[in-house]
């Protein structure tokens, strides 16, 4: 089982009292950071897997990036981080992590991984995925709503992960 700690704006997730995940802002960045490259498994019946199925899965959206190919259909969700490369070098490029997103039988599957990892054959590596907000990263258009896949990751994920645990003062 998946445990959520939250401490001020910060959400640390453990599996096994090992941190596997984190979410929360640097500077002006959202990141997820993953800290293996290994796949974990979210059960359907969790918070965070209605959170991802309903407010991202389930979204539809236009992305435009003419040299990561970022994915989204309506199995899995192929996200390269919002970071400077070079897209005229390959070691640039293939040094951005990504994160995918896909259904499995009993829930969804996260994992992240940098092509430069597979090449090396370097397996087990920690990876931020950086989601730039109001439009300051790559294109990516939520057909429905008009909104980024970067502002309804921050949102409709992280702030409503957040928002059960926050207490209102009078």
């Amino acid at each position: 089982m998946i445990n959520k700690v939250i401490e001020d704006s910060k959400i640390y997730f453990y599996l096994d009292n090992k941190m596997i995940m984190f979410m929360g802002f640097q500077f002006d960045e959202f990141v997820w950071i993953f800290y293996d490259s290994n796949i974990i498994n979210i059960p359907n019946n969790t918070e965070l897997y209605k959170l991802l199925d309903n407010n991202i899965m389930k979204q539809n959206y236009i992305i435009r990036d003419n040299y990561l190919e970022c994915i989204k259909d309506n199995e899995k969700l192929i996200w390269y981080s919002d970071c400077y490369y070079n897209p005229d070098d390959e070691f640039s490029k293939n040094s951005v992590s990504y994160l995918t997103i896909s259904y499995c039988d009993n829930g969804m599957n996260l994992r992240c991984i940098k092509p430069l990892d597979k090449r090396i054959n370097r397996n087990n590596q920690m990876h931020t995925i950086a989601f730039s907000p109001a439009g300051n990263g790559r294109y990516s258009e939520n057909i429905k709503t008009g909104s980024t896949l970067q502002d309804d990751v921050i949102t409709n994920v992280y702030n409503k992960l957040l928002e059960k645990n926050k207490c209102k003062k009078l």
